[in-house]
């Protein structure tokens, strides 16, 4: 008796107890084993074994493809992010530009692989292949200089990369503004501009861009002069969206002191909701025993149809909490997952604060819950988990995320007397069940690379240094000054 003799139901059962890896190596075996691995319950009984956060929607829907993809995918990520954090390797190189375009922060590296520079009071916004040394121009403006250029990057369903800009626009032949918002689709061809609208003025106002979050559909910006909200935008439907006036259940004063008196702290896009994050000044002197401030926490979501008007769509305000955080830097861990029993709706994001010459680094987990009856806002939780710390004040961190919750990232300690260090880090936080995880490895000095690649060294990096960095590439790029004062990208790759 073979094994392809089994009934069905009992290879089923025998392929529920195999790896991903095991299933996929079924298909060299013989035919009937590889046709057996294309059936769709399969990889749903996989799915579930493998204890991923739910996709959006019933699982019983979605696609072999997608789940075995995603399995896949999932098992690469584990192995090699979640068993070893990153190490700076000797490999090292550096990109110059046609000009010296790089300044402060008008530039933008999407996935490790293209440079997007808008050329500042000209007409262009360029992108470079660093890989094969291509150039594209992704953007035009016609009878227009650019004078402002805030970006910034989200996965795409398809896997791709999309980069979301807000351009500032100046008319040659007269003295008129425009703010543009752009998006810009990269694959394995290149980049392509899906899309550029304008934004109306009494939308924008005289928006500052300090915050600009992006999530696999919604857009968020916020004025950098105020502290406020100012725009939303549905990347599939193209709408823009206002915020609703300041109201809050839990500070009564929010109302009239929203404009004056309170700071928005950060912004966070998920896929289903924004998050944002308010210090009022009438709680601010409020502080836990770790001396973290009192902030208010609110959700908002895009509005039902029926709530939706033509001329000026409002998002709605679908949650509110409190929490004692230190929120100067949050970044999303987690993309929100919906429990479609419960209504309960989680988001992970990642913060870091320093403390006594540490910096100590956290995950938190935000739990929207449905409102109670005779409520009309639901509850908003937090809960917190320690991952681990560094030596020092390291105030630069940047990580990729993986579409199931696993993140590989970088943290920056400067340090005026010893210089620059990397320290390479990984999370798991792939369960919506148990505590997030996370190591870190040792810190390596970047001047070390950089003499022994022969850097350009004359701009020495700075405590608020513009870094880009790729997780699946395990690539850090840098601004640097190179010779008769021209900008170059420095280019590190990671083990």
């Amino acid at each position: 008796m073979t094994l392809t003799s089994l009934p069905y139901d009992a290879l089923y059962r025998v392929l529920c107890f195999l790896s991903v890896r095991e299933i996929i190596c079924l298909r060299l075996v013989c035919r009937d084993l590889r046709d057996l691995t294309f059936h769709t319950a399969v990889w749903h009984d996989a799915y579930k074994h493998a204890k991923l956060p739910r996709p959006l929607g019933p699982l019983d829907s979605q696609s072999r493809e997608f789940l075995e993809n995603t399995l896949v995918k999932s098992t690469q990520v584990g192995v090699k992010w979640n068993k070893q954090a990153l190490t700076i390797t000797s490999k090292a190189a550096w990109f110059e530009p046609e000009w010296s375009a790089l300044q402060g922060d008008h530039w933008e590296v999407v996935a490790g692989l293209w440079l997007v520079i808008p050329h500042i009071s000209g007409p262009d916004i360029l992108c470079y292949d660093l890989e094969r040394g291509l150039r594209h121009v992704v953007y035009h403006a016609n009878g227009a200089q650019i004078l402002s250029f805030k970006s910034a990057t989200s996965e795409a369903a398809d896997g791709g990369c999309i980069m979301h800009a807000i351009v500032i626009e100046s008319a040659r032949s007269s003295a008129s503004f425009s703010h543009k918002l752009l998006s810009v689709r990269f694959s394995s061809d290149g980049p392509l501009l899906e899309f550029s609208m304008v934004i109306p003025g009494d939308i924008i106002g005289g928006m500052g861009m300090s915050q600009l979050s992006a999530g696999k559909r919604l857009l968020c910006m916020s004025d950098h002069l105020t502290g406020t909200l100012n725009l939303a935008v549905d990347t599939r439907t193209r709408v823009l969206y206002r915020f609703p006036p300041p109201n809050s259940i839990i500070d009564p004063n929010f109302a009239t002191t929203g404009t004056q008196d309170t700071y928005l702290k950060r912004l966070i896009a998920t896929e289903t909701h924004i998050l944002a994050m308010f210090t009022p000044i009438t709680i601010v002197s409020q502080l836990d025993e770790g001396g973290n401030c009192r902030a208010i926490i609110q959700a908002f979501t895009l509005p039902s149809a029926e709530h939706t008007t033509t001329s000026s769509p409002t998002l709605q305000l679908t949650h509110e909490g409190h929490c004692y955080l230190d929120i100067e830097r949050v970044s999303l861990l987690c993309d929100s997952m919906t429990d479609a029993v419960t209504g309960q709706t989680q988001i992970k994001f990642l913060t870091h604060c320093m403390r006594l010459n540490l910096t100590k680094y956290f995950a938190h987990r935000v739990t929207l819950s449905p409102p109670l009856p005779g409520q009309k806002l639901g509850n908003i939780s937090l809960t917190t988990e320690q991952l681990f710390s560094v030596p020092g004040y390291a105030n630069t961190m940047k990580f990729t995320t993986s579409f199931d919750g696993h993140a590989r990232g970088i943290c920056v300690l400067h340090n005026e007397r010893d210089g620059t260090e990397f320290y390479g880090f990984t999370i798991d936080a792939s369960s919506m069940d148990e505590p997030c995880s996370g190591i870190v490895g040792p810190g390596v000095d970047i001047k070390e690379v950089e003499v022994t690649e022969s850097f350009p060294s004359s701009l020495r990096m700075t405590w608020n240094v513009k870094l880009a960095f790729d997780g699946y590439l395990g690539r850090i790029c840098y601004r640097k000054r190179g010779q008769a004062g021209r900008n170059v990208l420095a280019i590190v790759d990671l083990a």
